[in-house]
């Protein structure tokens, strides 16, 4: 599933309930609960990141949990793109 050049994402990473062991890879700050592959891929979109739905994808640590995935272009690090992501979310849910 490796792709050069390309980051995969999933919403385990942003998801407030997960700790670091399970998968969250943002500050709890940046967290958010129930975080859908679909407002993950509309974030990327508004980052211009080039995503790709990867929708029954299984996160390595939860493979019962169908959550879907994207892959996007790497920009920056993943880290960086982890938080804008997280920030991008965050505020198109406020935008509802």
């Amino acid at each position: 599933m490796r792709t050069k050049g390309r980051l995969v994402f999933w919403p385990a990473y942003f998801e407030s309930e997960n700790t670091r062991g399970k998968g969250r890879r943002v500050p709890k700050g940046l967290a958010l609960r129930g975080v859908k592959v679909d407002e993950l891929y509309k974030a990327a979109e508004d980052l211009e990141l080039n995503p790709e739905l990867k929708p029954g994808a299984a996160f390595s640590k939860k493979p019962w949990d169908r959550t879907g995935s994207i892959i996007v272009d790497k920009a920056k690090s993943k880290t960086l793109i982890t938080a804008e992501l997280a920030s991008r979310i965050r505020s198109n849910r406020s935008k509802r």
